[in-house]
């Protein structure tokens, strides 16, 4: 009789474990919208991208984000609780650092003033997580473009669509 008590405590814990082991791509969407929450209240309008997934420690991602001089821009990751470390690195065209975050923290974003038209390339680093984590990247933008630029996608201003993905599998950020 005790051995067969003592199997049911060992395998409860066994699957609780599992359970609360497992990366939640929902949660992740939930605590970015979050997030998002203070800079749509600042005027941000924030683009539901196609930036989710799962990272293990030392996976990256890298996308593209369209650029337009004069405006606002933020980036903001939401992770899951398997998240320990997540940073997240913007560069500009030409491969210099525009600003990054790399605090310790299973959260991150940040928001730069685009001085230019065209591309910021941003790459986000899973530093450490426990086992397979999941994120969420939201892109905010506000602002009026300079030079006239129309942001519809009738003059030649910046594109419509999503930004571009690729998957990196254990790649590293440059470093500055």
């Amino acid at each position: 009789m005790k051995l067969s008590y003592l199997s049911l405590v060992v395998f409860g814990i066994l699957t609780l474990s599992i359970r609360t082991s497992q990366a939640d791509p929902a949660q992740a969407e939930d605590v970015a919208y979050r997030m998002a929450d203070s800079y749509i209240h600042k005027g941000f309008q924030m683009a539901p991208t196609d930036h989710s997934g799962m990272l293990t420690t030392g996976g990256a991602v890298r996308f593209l984000i369209p650029v337009v001089r004069g405006l606002d821009y933020v980036f903001l990751v939401g992770t899951d609780d398997l998240t320990r470390d997540v940073d997240i690195y913007v560069y500009d065209e030409v491969g210099q650092l525009i600003l990054d975050d790399r605090r310790s923290s299973k959260l991150a974003g940040v928001q730069f003033r685009s001085s230019y038209n065209g591309t910021a390339v941003v790459y986000l680093h899973m530093a450490r997580a426990n086992g397979l984590a999941s994120y969420t990247v939201l892109v905010g933008r506000r602002g009026v473009a300079k030079e006239g630029v129309i942001l519809d996608g009738s003059g030649g201003g910046a594109p419509t669509d999503g930004p571009a993905t690729t998957q990196l599998p254990q790649a590293q950020p440059k470093k500055d």
